[in-house]
């Protein structure tokens, strides 16, 4: 296999095999100390080494520019269920994932249509028409059982993720300088009301507050 994918906390039984079964191709090593990473590696040659946490940040003492690797290296950081889908199924379609054994399913535990639908999502994010009735018709399946659905191969509700990944690209936005006007338009909101409320909800302080506080703002002249 030609992809590894390290955990920086050591999972229970059961939480390892939950991780085995969702990405059967890839060799998972759920692993808290460093060194024995660090051997591991050593030992081992792959085209992608992906270093994941749950949490923020990888534990202080991972100093991974130390490690000076061959192998390309990835790091992901506060991963959700879905994040995990979306990236598998991008290495998958990128080609980095060998066939797994015969002795491994290879049955995906969401079904295409799911994922079809979340291609739909990033797609229209920043369309302020963009509802659950729009994205279930997309896949031609009712809006009560796309919203059951997703609740239970995510874990997170779709308006949740939808405003999730809004105040995300709002955030990036904001500290690149664009006004908040503009910002709140962009998202896909419609309200710039509804938008700061929203906002200072999910990251603690208003748009124009987070704006001043963390983004660049152009030099004059």
């Amino acid at each position: 296999m030609d992809v590894l994918l390290i955990i920086s906390h050591k999972l229970t039984e059961e939480e390892f095999l939950r991780v085995q079964n969702m990405f059967p191709n890839m060799i998972i090593l759920s692993e808290s100390h460093f060194p024995t990473v660090v051997k591991h590696l050593r030992k081992e040659r792959y085209k992608l080494v992906v270093f994941l946490s749950f949490e923020e940040a990888l534990p202080d003492s991972w100093k991974i520019d130390q490690l000076s690797l061959n192998n390309p290296i990835m790091i992901l950081l506060k991963v959700s269920k879905l994040d995990l889908f979306v990236f598998y199924s991008f290495l998958d379609a990128v080609g980095l994932l060998a066939n797994p054994s015969s002795s491994v399913t290879t049955k995906s535990e969401i079904p295409p249509l799911l994922y079809k639908s979340i291609e739909f999502i990033e797609e229209n994010l920043c369309e302020n028409e963009l509802c659950l009735e729009q994205v279930a018709s997309s896949i031609f399946v009712s809006r009560c059982h796309y919203s059951r659905m997703f609740k239970e191969y995510f874990g997170i509700g779709f308006k949740e993720y939808v405003m999730n990944k809004r105040i995300q690209k709002a955030k990036v936005m904001l500290q690149e300088g664009t006004p908040v006007t503009d910002v709140c338009y962009a998202v896909g909101y419609g309200d710039l009301t509804h938008f700061g409320r929203v906002f200072k909800k999910m990251v603690g302080i208003n748009p124009s507050d987070f704006r001043r506080q963390k983004g660049r703002m152009p030099s004059c002249g």
